[in-house]
């Protein structure tokens, strides 16, 4: 009778062993579950900081080319296309001249284009700024 009691309670450790085995086992995949959100959200965040970057480029060439033209380069940019859709982008600038130099008559001019999207406070909130200088 001994060696029934002996084997009713190795199985309670068994049972006892295998409880606690799996419940480490589904702590590390809700943690790992966690983790992958994170970095997946922080993946994402990542693409709309590039999407603003490259917003702010674009106004920044399209002041520098109004420039260049001799039109006004300050406006407020509305991007309505591709990924930059939804993209709000202000560009200012401001001269410093005229410069005389060499006989010949130049301005000194600073672009700022600052982009963004989302509203502030917002996980999808993201903005950059680029400036230029330009010499004409």
């Amino acid at each position: 009778m001994s060696r029934t009691a002996s084997e009713r309670r190795q199985r309670g450790i068994a049972l006892v062993l295998a409880i606690f085995i799996i419940v480490i086992v589904a702590g590390v995949i809700a943690l790992l579950s966690q983790w992958l959100s994170l970095s997946s959200t922080a993946s994402g965040h990542q693409s709309l900081q590039l999407r603003a970057f490259s917003a702010a480029q674009s106004g920044l060439d399209w002041g520098i080319y109004r420039l260049e033209h001799g039109q006004s380069c300050s406006a407020v940019l509305q991007l309505q296309d591709g990924s930059l859709n939804g993209f709000q982008v202000d560009v200012s600038c401001q001269s410093y001249g005229p410069i005389s130099e060499d006989g010949q008559t130049h301005t000194w001019y600073t672009l700022t284009a600052l982009a963004h999207s989302g509203s502030p406070g917002q996980a999808d909130s993201v903005a950059r700024t680029l400036e230029a200088d330009l010499w004409l």
